[in-house]
């Protein structure tokens, strides 16, 4: 196995600004990925019945 001392790796700086930027795409979508995840949540808890309180407001005739 080699072992690499006093390695300077640069990159040239359009590389950098192009992996600069796929990053901030990813960084992006993931936050849009979330967001829409969340929204999906709330909009999915309006047709959901509130199953626990609908056993507390049902009376039966006894």
């Amino acid at each position: 196995m080699k072992t690499f001392l006093n390695t300077d790796i640069r990159m040239t700086d359009a590389l950098e600004r192009q992996l600069l930027a796929e990053a901030i795409e990813a960084n992006q979508s993931y936050a849009l990925d979330v967001t829409l995840k969340n929204l999906f949540k709330k909009v999915a808890g309006f047709f959901k019945t509130p199953e626990g309180r609908m056993h507390h407001t049902v009376r039966t005739a006894n």
